[in-house]
């Protein structure tokens, strides 16, 4: 009796707490919307017109995190500056030595015994001596000198030199030469009909090679002794000598074959005077050909030639 008069007293205490746990049919009912007072705005109306339905929740998967690029820089770039000043190099240790360089391998030898021949064409041209042909005239009298051409008493032949000498340096000789012309006939009748002519050439010179071990340019200096004699049918020589300072200049090539063996190619041209034309007869007497009035000339040569020599006894080096 008592139980029963203490839970009617809390029931009439807490009302609401007795709806709350015993619900009636009235709190069933779904409460009518209170009037919306006027300017308000609904917060449904202002969501976005294309928004569909809330998704379902799901379970959570797997997810990907990615950074966001950075915001670009608003800071204006330092402008290149310009590039430092040179400064040279310092110089190397006075204490450092650097290796010595590799010994070069040569072929020529650096002296040698030289000997070589050549074979070749002469041409001899200019004047064995000058005439002095006398004139007379009204108003003078005098002598006129003309030229005697050596081509009246010889014309181009082959040529033989032999050379011997000795490799100084490695690209410079120094050597002896004899030459021997065996010429043609030339075109003089005074003393008989003509049958030949030669010419002999002795002389000494010096010889530089630009590259003694392969290819290289050659040039070639002598001075030397000429003597030239024509021959007649008839026994008569007509000899040109006293010619001690015929000088020649030669330029070439030359290549090396191995460490004893070369071949060259060269043109020289000569230069020189007679100081003595005689008429030999065939007993040996000799006559001058040239007259008291008459003068010396010059005269020259050309040759082309081609050769291979030797280095005899080369050095160690």
């Amino acid at each position: 009796m008592k139980r029963s008069a203490l839970l009617l007293g809390l029931a009439a205490a807490t009302p609401g707490l007795a709806q709350a746990q015993v619900p009636t049919g009235a709190a069933l009912e779904a409460p009518a919307p209170s009037p919306r007072p006027p300017g308000a705005v609904d917060a449904a109306s202002t969501a976005a017109p294309d928004a569909g339905p809330a998704p379902d929740r799901e379970a959570p998967g797997d997810q990907y995190f990615m950074d966001t690029a950075p915001p670009a820089s608003t800071e204006q770039q330092p402008e290149p500056s310009e590039p430092p000043p040179f400064e040279p190099p310092l110089p190397p240790d006075p204490g450092f030595e650097p290796p010595p360089p590799p010994n070069v391998r040569h072929v020529a030898p650096l002296g040698s015994l030289w000997l070589g021949a050549r074979v070749g064409w002469f041409v001899p041209f200019g004047n064995a001596w000058a005439r002095a042909r006398p004139i007379s005239n009204s108003s003078n009298a005098g002598y006129v000198v003309e030229g005697v051409p050596w081509r009246d008493y010889a014309s181009s032949g082959p040529v033989l030199e032999l050379n011997a000498g000795l490799r100084v340096a490695r690209a410079y000789t120094l050597f002896a030469l004899w030459e021997r012309a065996q010429l043609r006939s030339g075109t003089d009748t005074s003393d008989g009909k003509p049958d030949g002519a030669e010419s002999d050439y002795w002389a000494v010179g010096i010889r530089a090679s630009s590259n003694p071990d392969r290819l290289a340019f050659l040039t070639e200096v002598a001075v030397g002794y000429r003597r030239a004699r024509s021959f007649y049918e008839n026994g008569v020589e007509v000899q040109f000598t006293d010619a001690p300072f015929e000088a020649r200049l030669g330029l070439g090539a030359e290549l090396r074959l191995s460490r004893l063996t070369s071949l060259s190619s060269l043109i020289t041209v000569g230069v020189g005077g007679f100081g003595t034309i005689e008429r030999v007869a065939p007993n040996g007497n000799a006559v001058p050909k040239t007259q008291a009035a008459d003068q010396g000339d010059g005269h020259g040569w050309i040759t082309l030639t081609i050769g291979g020599h030797f280095d005899l006894l080369p050095s160690a080096r």
